[in-house]
């Protein structure tokens, strides 16, 4: 049975997205679960992603865990615009929608007819939104990228590590990709607000690269103003690190000023640290907290478990919080009482043990009220008929 969403602030908006993979993806799943209806175009065997481990079933009908994440409760439709017809059915489609998604490479669409001219002058109320590696225009454009490539040349991969001389690190999921699509929906919103005062649409051009960097906006901001170049390990700037407790589990703690310092004295009994010649400046902290402050922490929590060295800490006023495995995350009572995980509504969504596959809902809360993404759609399961029917 198809659970309905709750959440229509989008309702009445069309989006026709030509998507693969993640970035584009997982903008119009957000969309979608404001209530937009979002058309996916794929073509032959559909987005590369449905084939993507881990799967569920056999056959036509089996469902990847890949696919899952960013293509609930949209609408499939297959076209080819390399053809006269598809071409056609595109334009038609088009003349119905509000938004048109894309996240080919730079040039692809106007190669095929749908370049931003002919969009803006066919469709002068449609929103294009197209995301890239690296932009529609300047030198990069158009080179292929994926997240990991941008990762690299952002400088995420560069800060992420314990210490300089080690290999640059990645982030183990789809960072800049996820990024791209959250600004690309940023973007969208945008521009349809923008839409009703002006009435003409608006070309959103999300570039990963910009926005990679922009993301990075502290060490930037350090780097212009210090002239340093931060790195991989300790920030000489923010002391900031993880201690283990007597349990052998892992607590994070910040200590952004001279007061939460001292509160954290106080919750370990040490008042004469907070005066401490080594340690009695935030930068002083910062750049001891591999030597200093952090073995500190480590000596008090010995005889204790990870979660009453956070206990203590933040009845002393000082925010502290446990390192949580995947497994502690999907399990987190805060998580389960604000409905994070949401059933997948898919035939083939049960686990080993009979339970119904759960994952993440959008992260965001409207009137108390979460979203409830709809069914995966099946490759092409929509026809172009229906669609100009439904929405002449």
């Amino acid at each position: 049975m198809t659970e309905k969403n709750p959440i229509e602030l989008l309702r009445g908006i069309r989006v026709v997205s030509m998507e693969q993979y993640i970035g584009a993806p997982y903008c119009t799943s957000l969309l979608a679960d404001a209530g937009a209806e979002v058309i996916k175009v794929e073509h032959g065997q559909g987005d590369p992603r449905r084939d993507y481990e881990p799967m569920r079933g056999e056959g036509p009908g089996n469902l990847s865990g890949g696919f899952a994440s960013y293509n609930r409760g949209k609408r499939s439709v297959t076209i080819d615009i390399t053809t006269d017809e598809g071409a056609a059915d595109l334009a038609a489609l088009l003349a119905t929608a509000d938004v048109f998604v894309s996240n080919l490479r730079p040039g692809a669409l106007a190669k095929r007819g749908f370049g931003r001219e002919r969009l803006s002058t066919d469709f002068p109320r449609l929103v294009v939104c197209e995301i890239s590696g690296f932009g529609q225009t300047g030198p990069y454009a158009q080179w292929p990228a994926f997240d990991s490539v941008i990762q690299a040349m952002s400088g995420l991969s560069s800060l992420i590590g314990s210490t300089p001389d080690e290999p640059p690190q990645l982030a183990p999921m789809g960072t800049m990709d996820l990024l791209g699509g959250l600004y690309g929906a940023l973007g969208i919103l945008s521009a349809l607000v923008g839409r009703e005062r002006t009435g003409r649409g608006t070309h959103v051009d999300a570039s990963m690269f910009d926005i990679g960097a922009a993301f990075l906006e502290r060490p930037l901001t350090l780097h212009e103003f210090t002239g340093d170049v931060p790195t991989r390990g300790a920030d000489e700037f923010s002391p900031v690190g993880t201690f283990r407790a007597g349990d052998g589990g892992w607590v994070s703690v910040v200590i952004p000023t001279d007061e939460m310092w001292r509160r954290s004295c106080v919750a370990m009994g040490r008042p004469d640290l907070v005066t401490h010649p080594d340690i009695d400046t935030v930068v002083k902290r910062a750049r001891r907290m591999k030597d200093v402050v952090l073995p500190e922490f480590t000596a008090w929590a010995s005889t204790m478990t990870r979660d009453e060295a956070i206990e203590a800490l933040r009845a002393a006023g000082q925010p502290a919080g446990a390192v949580l495995d995947i497994g502690e995350v999907r399990a987190d009572a805060h998580l389960a009482a604000r409905g994070l995980f949401v059933p997948v509504q898919h035939d083939e969504a049960r686990n080993a043990d009979g339970t119904v596959v759960s994952l993440p809902r959008t992260p965001l809360l409207y009137d108390g009220v979460g979203a409830v993404p709809g069914p995966i759609p099946p490759l092409g399961e929509a026809s172009i008929d229906e669609l100009l029917q439904e929405r002449p």
